[in-house]
Formats: C-alpha cells, sequence, structure tokens
C-alpha cells in the first residue's frame, strides 16, 4: 500500500473507530476546518456555493455546506439537492458501453453506422474512437441544430460536421451520439439504461440521468454565475443539455459512491492506456495513485477523487461556475493529504459603474477565448463580456472595481485600458498568461 500522509493516516484511525453515544459515522475536525479556512472566505465573497464530502471506505469524515441551493430564497444546500454532474455523465456512459460490450450487445471496434443506420458509412468513425474523442466530430452542436431527429440525423443531414478521423479533439457532440449508441443496443433510453446498469449498481439511488436542467427538477439547485450586487450572483445563459456529454443530475453522496465505483474499476479497460475512456482522470500525487472525474455547466461544477489504495474519496458539488472551481480538483487533492493550501485571494471590492469602466466598452481579440465583447449590462450596474463566435452561453458579467478597471470573476481576469486603444489584462486563472494585451478587433 502507498505510504500515507499524517492526515490520510488520522483518517484512517478515525474510520476505525466508534461513535458509541450516536452511532453517526465518525468525522474528522481537522479536515473539516481546513475545508472551511479554504471555502469560508469564497462563499463570503459570493465565489463558491456547494457541498464538499471526503469519505473513508463509505463512512463520512466530512462533509462541509456553503452559500445556498437558491440565493433568492437563501434555500440551504440538503443531503438531497441535485446539481449538474456535467461531463462527469461521459464516465457513466463509458461504463454503460462497456457494459454492454461485455453482454455482447455492441462491438466497440464496430463502425458507429452498423448501430445507427442513418449516419454515413465512415468505418474509422468507430464506437471505441468516438469514446476517445478521435472520430473529427465537432465540440459542440450548434445552438441552431433541430435535433428532433436525433443527433445521428442531424449529423447525416450535416456531413460537413465530420471531419478526418484520427487526431484527438474533445466532442460533446460524440457523446450525444454515443448515447444513441447504447440505446441502439441496449434497446431503452439513455437514462434508463444508466439507471438500471450504471447508477444503481453504483449505489447511487437518488441521481438520474435527465433531458431536463437540473434546476428544472423537484431538489435540483439553481445555477449561478458571477453578477451585480446585492446578492453577488446571477442566473447565466443556459446550455443545451445533451444526454451522454451532459445530463447527469447528482447528489453529493452518490458523487463519492461514483468515485468508489471508478477505483473498483482501475485497471480495466476504462483506465487502459494513457487516456481513460469517458474523458476520466487518472494520476500519480502525494497519496498515491487516484482516478475521478469533473465537469462544469453554466452555473454548475462537479467533480471526484478517488484514491483507491487508501479508500479515501473526496467528492464536491457546487451550483455557481467561478474562478475557484476551475482548479477545486486539485485544491482538494492538496487538502485531503494534509498539504499547505495558501488561503483563496481576496476578490476586488464592487465600484459603481462610472464613465472610466463604461469606456472599456468595444471589440477585442483573446488569445484564448477569440473575438470578444464587451458593453453595458442590463443590470446597468456593471458590463458584460460576449463571445460571438461561441454559443450563448459564453457570456460573463463583469465587475466594476477601483481604477475605471473591471474585474471577469470567472476567470480571474482583470481588464484595464490598454496602448492603442486595447485592453490590457491581469488573469489569475489558468486559461491565459499572467499578463496580456487584448488588441481592438479588426475590422
Amino acid at each position: 500500500m502507498t505510504r500515507m500522509p499524517a492526515l490520510l493516516l488520522a483518517l484512517f484511525a478515525a474510520a476505525c473507530a466508534t461513535t458509541a453515544e450516536t452511532g453517526a459515522p465518525p468525522r474528522d475536525a481537522d479536515l473539516a476546518a481546513r475545508l472551511d479556512a479554504y471555502l469560508e472566505p469564497l462563499a463570503a465573497q459570493s465565489e463558491f456555493s456547494g457541498v464538499v464530502r471526503v469519505e473513508r471506505d463509505g463512512e463520512v469524515m466530512a462533509e462541509r455546506r456553503y452559500g445556498y441551493a437558491d440565493w433568492t430564497s437563501r434555500a440551504d444546500h440538503r443531503s438531497g439537492t441535485l446539481y449538474a454532474g456535467a461531463s462527469i455523465t461521459k464516465g457513466v456512459l463509458a461504463v454503460l458501453l462497456l457494459d454492454l460490450a461485455e453482454a455482447g450487445a455492441l462491438d466497440l471496434d464496430a463502425p458507429v453506422h452498423a448501430l445507427l443506420p442513418v449516419l454515413p458509412e465512415r468505418p474509422d468513425v468507430t464506437v471505441r474512437t468516438v469514446l476517445r474523442h478521435r472520430a473529427g466530430l465537432p465540440r459542440d452542436l450548434p445552438t441552431s441544430a433541430d435535433l428532433a431527429g436525433g443527433v445521428a440525423a442531424w449529423l447525416a443531414g450535416n456531413p460537413e460536421a465530420f471531419g478526418p478521423a484520427g487526431e484527438e479533439a474533445y466532442s460533446n457532440v460524440g457523446y450525444a451520439l454515443l448515447a444513441e449508441v447504447a440505446e441502439a443496443a441496449g434497446g431503452a433510453s439513455f437514462a434508463e439504461l444508466a439507471a438500471d446498469r450504471v447508477l444503481r449498481p453504483a449505489g447511487m439511488m437518488d441521481s438520474l440521468v435527465s433531458n431536463d436542467p437540473v434546476s428544472a427538477l423537484p431538489g435540483g439547485a439553481r445555477p449561478y454565475t458571477a453578477g451585480p450586487p446585492p446578492l453577488g450572483v446571477a442566473a447565466p445563459v443556459p446550455a443545451r443539455v445533451e444526454p451522454g456529454a451532459s445530463g447527469l443530475a447528482v447528489t453529493v453522496a452518490d458523487l463519492a459512491a461514483w468515485g468508489e465505483a471508478l477505483s473498483d474499476r482501475r485497471g480495466t479497460a476504462l483506465f487502459a492506456g494513457d487516456d481513460p475512456l469517458g474523458s476520466l482522470n487518472a494520476g500519480e500525487g502525494p497519496v498515491g495513485a487516484y482516478v475521478g472525474a469533473q465537469g462544469t455547466l453554466p452555473g454548475y461544477a462537479a467533480g471526484v477523487t478517488a484514491w483507491p489504495d487508501t479508500g479515501v474519496t473526496v467528492a464536491y458539488v457546487a451550483n455557481l461556475f467561478s474562478a475557484p472551481v476551475l482548479d477545486l480538483d486539485a485544491t482538494l487533492r492538496r487538502i485531503v493529504a494534509g498539504e499547505d493550501v495558501a488561503p483563496p485571494p481576496t476578490r476586488p471590492a464592487d465600484r459603481p459603474l462610472s464613465a472610466a469602466h463604461a469606456a472599456l466598452a468595444g471589440d477585442y481579440d483573446h488569445p484564448a477565448f477569440g473575438p470578444v465583447t464587451i458593453a453595458r449590462d442590463a443590470s446597468g450596474q456593471g458590463m458584460r463580456i460576449t463571445m460571438p463566435e461561441r454559443e450563448p452561453y459564453w457570456t460573463f458579467y463583469l465587475t466594476p472595481v477601483e481604477g475605471g478597471r473591471l474585474h471577469w470573476r470567472a476567470f480571474d481576469t482583470v481588464f484595464e485600458p490598454g496602448e492603442g486603444g486595447g485592453l490590457a489584462a491581469t488573469a489569475k486563472a489558468r486559461t491565459a498568461p499572467e499578463r496580456l494585451v487584448l488588441p481592438p478587433r479588426k475590422r
């Protein structure tokens, strides 16, 4: 067994103890305090909202809740609250397809058109190449796509969407297509197959796959992103649910159970090679080998890491998309391992929108996001950044801060006037170099 740091040794000891007075699972106060030290300041700044849960061998060591499931009504996060699992759905689908293959219902190396004859005959577009994001499919479906007949039918009517197969290119479209492959092979809807063959066997009794947004489901948390005062949060522009690529609605306890299920599958075809199926994660850290999954959607984030050799799992669900969740998996791994974690930075304080802030409006080119447009927000309290070449949900509130600058909280970037009519940007998130200049967009 991998040698465990002191904190994980403490977790092991606590898991072996009993709680005679209540019979409740033992808890670890130090771990809870470490989680609070990092996440409470973020919640106070409207930068994190959600639940973090740490288990060992299925016993809860710490569960901490921050913010609200509904910020308007101040409804708390509850044990049965559902959150969007986003791309974690891809791992559920990958397990389902492997299960169907083991049952002889499909061949992973068969062309997809063999199961979905509406598609053009492409021998190089197999179930396996789609699973590995190597089928030449686009990342996302256009908002205008008519999916009344399904993804396969849309692709059949838009063959130009297929690029050359072979090179790895992340594709939500591919996994939406694979959900239809699973339905054809399994003889039931993806939601039914996922529940019967993956979720329930994994102990995920309260989670489901749905075509509806999580906020429309009973017990679903409402989604948020950065917004104006007084709440500091606002509803995001929603993204279309694409079952297979997204669609999983999950509780934090069920997400921890998913981490344990992934631990049990380590060493199987799911994790064969350097590139796990289903957009899953596998790596090595101070606690040893780990497996996991992570996903984001407008207004949501979720992730789970499990260390098979120690039985420890950490899961989080969030209903606020913000810069801290982009690296929360790595941060939580360090906290659970007992490593020192620097406190999160204090975000710049809001200031009233001024003429200096409004003067930053314009069209620019961003090195990571492409063309962007900055304009006044409908709230009248700040500005908004949109991306005309991306889907509508790529739009974010910009907070006016001191010095006539604008803070893009979703990616922790501060904009201020640059040379030649451009924007100077200081980016602390991982989406761009720390210091960059956004030139005016050429007409």
